[in-house]
């Protein structure tokens, strides 16, 4: 089954109330049935908050088979991915909340940048993404 494709780079803020704007073109191109109405959000391997949508993220947990006495390591992946993951919805102008937990791990300010990320979303901190897009196209040739 095909799935969104998320791409692009947002500039946005996270205002006072912690709200992040998700842009009208990502929440337009969601289809409900295919991708479900919300994202749920996890701290990802390079520690930014990524979003994934509902339905694709159930899938991809879902295919591989729970163990009823899984190895540490496998116990180590289910608590880092799962006892700090939330789904999260947005409101009727496009805004979601992101918990003052997820902020402070990810250590994001309010200036930030929403980037696609093939199968999911990454807030950045602007100045980091900033950084890391000049040195990406710094190496564009060997990447």
């Amino acid at each position: 089954m095909r799935h969104l494709l998320l791409i692009g780079e947002y500039d946005l803020t996270i205002d006072e109330k912690n709200r992040l704007q998700i842009p009208a073109e990502i929440r337009k191109s969601m289809n409900s049935e295919r991708d479900g109405d919300a994202f749920f959000l996890v701290l990802g391997l390079n520690r930014k908050p990524w979003l994934y949508p509902e339905r694709y993220y159930e899938q991809i947990v879902f295919q591989a088979q729970p163990e009823l006495t899984p190895g540490e390591e496998q116990l180590d992946f289910d608590h880092v991915n799962f006892a700090l993951a939330e789904k999260r919805d947005w409101d009727s102008q496009g805004r979601m909340v992101i918990p003052e937990k997820t902020l402070r791990r990810s250590e994001l300010t309010r200036e930030v940048t929403l980037i696609g990320a093939r199968d999911h979303l990454e807030i950045w901190n602007r100045s980091d993404w900033e950084a890391r897009r000049e040195q990406l196209l710094s190496r564009s040739a060997e990447v």
